[in-house]
């Protein structure tokens, strides 16, 4: 049996100070004190009756101590008999197995959520949560996967599933201002592909997509500076001139660059006028 939530009934966070119970008591018990609403008594004891029952659990540091375990203990119950059920029902429906992905998602178990992903991406290539979700959660699902794949290294899934949650925010927002700061995510998944390359062609098209997004002139110098490392250690030392000078020629004060200079046999300051850009159509 699921216990009553007696932080809903006072409207306060699990982790509210003693004050803050008092305070948020004091001031719903005056706000639905029978007498002070007229012609709705019965509804306003009702709910009287369970701020009262809320304050004497939370207000008691040793009840509410004891309480606090008999709620952690309920939750997790719910949620064992509801991951249960969904397991089941998965079995032979994929709406339930989507529906099954977002709850471990939800409930901070991603390597499950992923786990689950990807066997039922192995028994079905052309899958698409959208299928079987509604928008919300396929959005929330898309990019909580995108998430855990970042957190994991597994940075080719984590870029493609970021790419697809931005290219659909871009025809229905659904994150509204929180999609920047899934470009910046994406963009640290770009970067890490890029420095971590071991071919020219990688490092290109990876750098390619960075410079391609909403950059400063002095981030645009940096991304070139990290590219020319990238192709020094993938034994491309003509293009990592290349790009390091490009680098100069953005933000001739580009710091940071004294070590990969020097390897390069450049001397910082020299003068790199008139060079191309890596690639024509390139906004630096």
């Amino acid at each position: 049996m699921a216990v009553t939530d007696h932080y809903l009934t006072l409207n306060i966070k699990r982790s509210a100070s003693d004050e803050e119970i008092k305070q948020a008591f004091r001031r719903l018990a005056k706000k639905f004190h029978p007498d002070k609403n007229p012609g709705r008594e019965k509804a306003a004891e009702q709910r009287f009756k369970k701020i009262i029952a809320a304050y004497k659990v939370l207000g008691n540091s040793k009840s509410r101590y004891i309480y606090d375990q008999k709620l952690k203990a309920s939750r997790a119950s719910v949620k064992d008999s509801r991951r249960a059920n969904l397991r089941r029902k998965a079995k032979n429906d994929i709406a339930y197995h989507c529906q099954l992905i977002l709850f471990e998602l939800l409930n901070k178990n991603a390597q499950s959520a992923v786990e689950i992903y990807e066997n039922l991406i192995s028994r079905n290539s052309d899958l698409s949560l959208d299928r079987y979700m509604n928008n919300g959660d396929t959005r929330d699902c898309e990019f909580l996967l995108a998430e855990a794949y970042h957190q994991t290294g597994k940075l080719a899934e984590a870029a493609r599933l970021y790419e697809k949650v931005l290219e659909q925010e871009k025809k229905k927002a659904y994150f509204h201002n929180f999609a920047q700061e899934i470009e910046l995510m994406l963009k640290d998944v770009y970067l890490q592909r890029m420095t971590s390359a071991e071919n020219p062609e990688e490092i290109l098209a990876n750098m390619e997509k960075i410079l391609a997004m909403n950059l400063s002139k002095r981030e645009a110098a940096w991304i070139y500076k990290k590219a020319a490392e990238a192709y020094y250690r993938a034994n491309d030392i003509d293009n990592a001139i290349r790009v390091l000078r490009r680098a100069f020629q953005i933000n001739p004060k580009l710091t940071g660059a004294k070590k990969i200079s020097k390897k390069l046999g450049l001397k910082i300051g020299t003068p790199s006028q008139n060079l191309p850009p890596v690639k024509e159509g390139l906004k630096y």
